[in-house]
This record gives C-alpha cells, sequence and structure tokens, in this order.
C-alpha cells in the first residue's frame, strides 16, 4: 500500500508540474502577441499576393472627379504631388462599412510610411449612391482608427464618389464598387491595375510596394 501512494504522489506532482509549464506557456504567447513588432491587429484576413496587371478601362486617371469629407470637387490632378499614387477603391457604404475594407484601409494606415522610398502617396475612395450617405465616411474613420496610428491621426485622404461617376467611368460597379487598387503616374497613366471579383479579392500591402519597386528600377 506504501509503495503505491508514494507512486502516486509523484505522478500528481508530475501532473501539477506539467499544468503550470502548460499555464506558463499560454501567458508567454498571450503577451508575446500583445506586444509583438506590429501595430496591425491580426483579422484573420488574408489579401492576395498579386504580381501582375490586369488590362484597364481608361488610360489617364487625372481628369477623375471625387469629392472631399466638406463636399469640395477633387481632381485626382490636384492631389499628385509624388511620382506615384496608389488609389484604392473600397466597396462604399453597402448598409455597413464592408469588414474588409476596414482591414484593407487600416493596413494601408499602419504601413504608410513604406510608401515613401518609392515616392508614392495613397488615397482612398469611399463611393456612395447619393451625397445624403456621404456622412458615412465617418463610419469607415472609425474603423481604421480602432488600432494605433502614428500621430493618431488618418496618413492619407478619403475621397468620396457620390453618385459612383468615377465607378461607372471605371466600369467596376457591383453592389456600389468592386474593390479596386491601381497605381497611377504623375501624368494620370496607370500602371498597375487589380479589381477584385469578390469583397475579399484584393493585392496585399506588399504586393503594391513590390510593383512599386518594379517600376522604379
Amino acid at each position: 500500500m506504501g509503495t503505491r501512494f508514494i507512486t502516486h504522489n509523484s505522478g500528481s506532482q508530475d501532473s501539477g508540474c506539467l499544468m503550470n509549464k502548460i499555464r506558463y506557456v499560454l501567458i508567454f504567447m498571450l503577451l508575446a502577441g500583445s506586444v509583438g513588432c506590429s501595430d496591425m491587429p491580426d483579422d484573420g484576413i488574408e489579401f492576395m499576393d498579386i504580381s501582375k496587371s490586369q488590362p484597364i478601362t481608361i488610360e489617364d486617371f487625372s481628369m477623375l472627379t471625387f469629392s472631399d469629407p466638406e463636399g469640395n470637387e477633387v481632381k485626382l490632378a490636384d492631389i499628385m504631388t509624388k511620382d506615384y499614387l496608389v488609389l484604392v477603391i473600397t466597396r462604399g457604404w453597402y448598409g455597413g462599412v464592408c469588414f474588409y475594407c476596414a482591414s484593407q484601409t487600416s493596413r494601408w494606415a499602419r504601413r504608410f510610411d513604406e510608401l515613401e522610398p518609392y515616392n508614392a502617396q495613397l488615397a482612398v475612395i469611399f463611393p456612395t449612391e447619393s451625397a445624403e450617405e456621404a456622412v458615412k465616411i465617418d463610419e469607415l474613420e472609425k474603423r481604421i482608427k480602432k488600432g494605433k496610428i502614428t500621430n493618431e491621426e488618418i496618413p492619407y485622404p478619403i475621397l468620396l464618389d457620390i453618385n459612383l461617376s468615377s465607378v461607372d467611368q471605371l466600369g467596376i460597379r457591383s453592389d456600389l464598387a468592386k474593390p479596386s487598387t491601381y497605381i497611377i503616374d504623375r501624368e494620370g497613366r496607370v500602371r498597375f491595375a487589380y479589381v477584385g471579383e469578390s469583397i475579399a479579392d484584393r493585392p496585399t500591402v506588399d504586393s503594391v510596394l513590390k510593383q512599386l519597386a518594379q517600376l522604379g528600377g
């Protein structure tokens, strides 16, 4: 009986030590996740690694016209100050802010500085069917600001495509707009184009940066 008692006690101690080790590992993993190098929360979304441009419907984007949140007209030519402009067109307001739109624009907000080596800038377009829905841009801004951003400000302009006029010129209407990403040079010429076939079909930030690197080469 004594031998059996000693053996059982030793196993219990081993089990307790194992549970403590597991607990420490779990705590370490949680801490590592919360203090990681990236300020971008992991939302589980994986975008596409794109290496080739798609055909385009119009060659000169410089005269596309949008509106700022105050209702002022803005032509892309007016904001092109660098060699390249990355133009990200979101799905827009469709009863709410698309989860994928929020993720994509949040990633760009946190990696915006990586455009600087390519002398590139970025603008985001938020399509709406009417001027009354223009205020919905605030919802997108709130979603972008949920994570940490340098200086707590969105580093790029968010413009409105009211009545989908530019969306229609580009031929990307579909429950508002198909998610699209373009790289435009200072002359307004399209150097890269990608139009998603679904709301999740979007290029990664790294894909766009690789395209800029090739253009700069």
